[in-house]
């Protein structure tokens, strides 16, 4: 249907019917679940695992780690319930420390220098 209005042209549409939502149609069953994941991804150097454990009744348990840029790992272990609410512990686990041997004089290799070369006679 087209209405005008002030001179402007309007559509009106009829009333949009939304079906309510009935709460004794839901399954209120526990439904425990675990999962876990990792990625390792050395181009983008995005290194992370995580895995979680519930019993389905809000008791959930889990921990996750990322590599930071500083290669140190961030490991987070949590506990969440109804009772005590979620906690979580962090550590930071440092980065392995590799000792390179330095020398106080450069290493130059000589290398021979190209010369470029055609095919052609020249003009």
């Amino acid at each position: 249907m087209l209405v005008a209005l002030f001179g402007h042209l309007a559509f009106a549409y009829p009333p949009i019917e939304y079906k309510s939502y009935d709460a004794d149609h839901y399954d209120h069953a526990p439904k425990p679940y675990h999962f876990e994941y990792g990625v390792k991804d050395l181009h983008t150097h995005d290194i992370k695992s995580q895995h979680e454990i519930s019993d389905g009744h809000g008791n959930v348990k889990g921990s996750y780690s990322l590599v930071e840029p500083d290669g140190s790992t961030r490991v987070v272990e949590y506990t969440a319930d109804h009772e005590h609410g979620f906690n979580a512990v962090v550590k930071k686990i440092e980065a392995p420390h590799h000792h390179s041997e330095y020398s106080d004089t450069a290493d130059y290799h000589h290398h021979e220098s190209l010369q470029p070369s055609y095919d052609h006679s020249l003009y």
